[in-house]
C-alpha cells in the first residue's frame, strides 16, 4: 500500500510540474512580423498586450531566449506604432539601474495600459502604469535587489505610488 501511495505522489508530482511547464511556455513570441503601415501594427495589438502579460508574470531567470524576443518584438512595436506615445523620464531610468528588462517593463506596462484606455493621455496615470508593470515583474523574481523599488512596492500597497510619480514629473 505504501508503494502504491508513493507511486501516485511521483505520478501527481510529475503531472503537476509537466503543467506548470506548459503553462510557462503556453505563451509565443510573434514571428515573421513586419510594422510597414499603421495597420501592421493595429494587428499586432493583442500580442503586445499577451507579451506584457507573459513578462511582468515570468521570472526574469526563467526562459531567457524566448525574454529576449519578446522584448525586441516589443521594442520594435513601441518605436514605431501611433497607437502609444511611451516618454522615458529620468526617473524611470533611475530606478531600472542596470536593469535593461526594467525599462522594457516600463515601456510595456505603459503600451499596455494606453492600448487598453486609449482615452487616457495622463502622463502621472501613464506612468504608475509602467511603475506597476515593473513593481509586478519584480516581484515576480529573478532580479536583483533594488531599494528604491521595495520603497515603491511599499507605496503602491499604501495606494500613495500616483502622488509619488506625479512628484516625480514635477520635478
Amino acid at each position: 500500500m505504501n508503494k502504491l501511495r508513493l507511486l501516485a505522489s511521483i505520478l501527481l508530482s510529475l503531472l503537476l510540474t509537466a503543467s506548470a511547464a506548459r503553462a510557462q511556455t503556453s505563451y509565443k513570441v510573434p514571428t515573421g512580423y513586419s510594422f510597414q503601415t499603421a495597420d501592421d501594427y493595429a494587428e499586432y495589438e493583442p500580442q503586445v498586450i499577451a507579451a506584457v502579460n507573459w513578462l511582468e508574470k515570468t521570472p526574469l531567470n526563467q526562459e531567457p531566449a524566448l525574454r529576449k524576443e519578446t522584448d525586441q518584438f516589443l521594442f520594435q512595436w513601441i518605436s514605431g506604432s501611433s497607437s502609444v506615445s511611451v516618454q522615458l523620464q529620468k526617473y524611470v531610468a533611475d530606478l531600472a539601474g542596470q536593469d535593461s528588462e526594467l525599462l522594457m517593463l516600463f515601456m510595456g506596462g505603459w503600451a499596455r495600459y494606453q492600448l487598453q484606455h486609449p482615452e487616457t493621455k495622463d502622463a502621472v496615470q501613464l506612468n504608475t502604469e509602467g511603475i506597476r508593470t515593473m513593481l509586478r515583474a519584480y516581484q515576480a523574481g529573478g532580479f536583483r535587489r533594488n531599494k528604491q523599488l521595495d520603497e515603491l512596492k511599499k507605496l503602491e500597497a499604501a495606494g500613495t505610488l500616483p502622488a509619488w510619480v506625479k512628484k516625480q514629473l514635477a520635478g
